[in-house]
């Protein structure tokens, strides 16, 4: 892939995944030319990579667009990070216990502060990034490669839906991000995995609430 197409990959990737693109957005060749000041080349190119990717629909005779994420294909994935986060906050917890991730906490609190800062300046705009950072920090400090390879393949898609879904859940979601923190500042591993699972619980629910009946 070309440097250009490289830079379009991105900058598009990045704007779908923090929601600047909503789904179901129509994706002009035209308009990407314009917003990212390169030619129809290196368009085509993101455009082909980023559907093989399922962050966007190519139809022929229809164009691109924004793809939708299904009912099921969220279910599954909140079904899998279920699993990761329970385990991630559970193993964050023991470390702090044990004394073995002495700079785990502060990460946290600075963007748990950082997240509940944007929902009270109503800024919903940096809140996937920053849910991103949050749960990618605890599985990175989790001590366990495993659940940070885990987490990394799903982190992409996480951020698209929380984008998808940053009006309804935006406040709910750091305020249950505070709590985990706390269990984890405590060292307390039951109640960091049982608030984990809750939160994942809840952010399922709540993306159930935004879909068509």
């Amino acid at each position: 892939m070309s440097g250009a197409a490289g830079r379009v990959l991105r900058e598009l990737r990045g704007d779908i995944l923090r929601g600047a693109l909503a789904q179901g957005t129509r994706l002009t060749e035209s308009s990407l030319c314009g917003r990212y000041d390169v030619s129809r080349v290196p368009v085509r190119e993101a455009l082909r990579t980023l559907a093989a990717e399922g962050f966007v629909d190519m139809r022929p005779g229809s164009g691109a667009t924004v793809a939708t994420i299904s009912t099921d294909d969220a279910a599954d994935l909140y079904a899998v990070r279920r699993t990761i986060e329970e385990i991630t906050a559970r193993r964050c917890a023991a470390r702090v216990r044990a004394g073995e991730a002495d700079d785990l906490v502060a990460r946290l609190d600075e963007i748990v502060t950082a997240g509940l800062a944007a929902v009270r300046a109503g800024e919903p705009a940096d809140l996937p990034a920053l849910n991103t950072r949050f749960h990618l920090t605890m599985a990175r400090e989790s001590g366990s490669a495993s659940l940070l390879s885990l987490f990394r393949q799903v982190a992409d898609r996480i951020q698209w839906i929380y984008a998808a879904n940053v009006d309804v859940q935006g406040e709910r979601s750091w305020a249950e991000h505070q709590g985990i923190l706390e269990a984890i500042r405590s060292g307390d591993e039951p109640t960091a995995a049982a608030r984990a699972a809750a939160h994942i619980a809840n952010s399922r629910s709540g993306f159930l609430e935004t879909r068509p009946t």
